[in-house]
C-alpha cells in the first residue's frame, strides 16, 4: 500500500507541477496582478478539480472518458475558454489592475472543462484500485494528494509570475509573453 501511495504522490507531483493551463494562467495572473490578487483564481482551480474528483468517484468519469463526443467537446470547450481568458487579458491595457479574468468563477471552470484533468484523476483512481479501500476512501486519498500538489505548484507558478512581473515592472510584454505561451500550449494540445 505504501509503494502504491508513493507512486500516486509522484504522479500527482508531475501532473500538477508540469506546464498546463492552470499553471500558465496562474503565472499570467501572478505576473499581471501579483500572487496575492490571484489567490481567488487559485481557490477556484482547486475547487474545480475537487468537483472532477467527486464526479469520478460517483462514476461519471467513465461516462465522460468513454464517450468520445463528450470528451472531445470538453477538449474544445476547455481550449476555447482558456484562449478566451488569455486573449481578453492580452487586449486589456490596464492589465495591472484588472481582476476580472482571474476570479474564483473562472478558476472554477478550468479543470472541469479540461479532458487532461478527467483523464488524470481516472488514471490516479486506477493506479490505487488494488488498495483494499472503498471508492470514497480512494477518492479522498487522491483529493488530498492532488490538492496539496495543486496548492504547492499552482502557487509556485503564480509566485514565479509575480517575480517576473516585479522584475520587469510595468512591462506589458512580460505578461503578454506568458499569455501567448499559454495560447500556444493550448493550440499544441489541440493538435495532438
Amino acid at each position: 500500500m505504501i509503494s502504491t501511495v508513493l507512486s500516486l504522490i509522484f504522479f500527482a507531483m508531475f501532473m500538477t507541477g508540469s506546464p498546463g493551463p492552470g499553471n500558465l494562467l496562474m503565472m499570467a495572473g501572478g505576473s499581471s496582478l501579483g500572487f496575492r490578487k490571484s489567490i481567488h483564481f487559485l481557490l477556484g482551480l482547486v475547487t474545480g478539480k475537487t468537483f472532477v474528483n467527486f464526479a469520478i468517484a460517483i462514476g461519471l468519469g467513465v461516462f465522460v472518458v468513454e464517450n468520445k463526443i463528450i470528451f472531445e467537446s470538453l477538449k474544445y470547450i476547455s481550449s476555447a475558454f482558456i484562449i478566451y481568458l488569455s486573449i481578453s487579458s492580452l487586449r486589456n491595457k490596464n492589465y495591472k489592475t484588472d481582476l476580472s479574468k482571474f476570479t474564483f468563477k473562472n478558476g472554477l471552470l478550468v479543470h472541469p472543462l479540461s479532458p487532461k484533468t478527467w483523464s488524470m484523476i481516472i488514471l490516479a483512481q486506477s493506479q490505487i484500485s488494488d488498495i483494499n479501500l472503498s471508492q470514497i476512501q480512494r477518492s479522498l486519498i487522491i483529493r488530498v494528494i492532488f490538492t496539496i500538489g495543486q496548492v504547492i505548484f499552482h502557487s509556485s507558478w503564480g509566485i514565479a509570475g509575480s517575480i517576473l512581473g516585479k522584475a520587469f515592472d510595468n512591462n506589458i510584454w512580460t505578461n503578454r509573453s506568458i499569455l501567448i505561451i499559454t495560447i500556444l500550449f493550448v493550440i499544441w494540445f489541440l493538435l495532438n
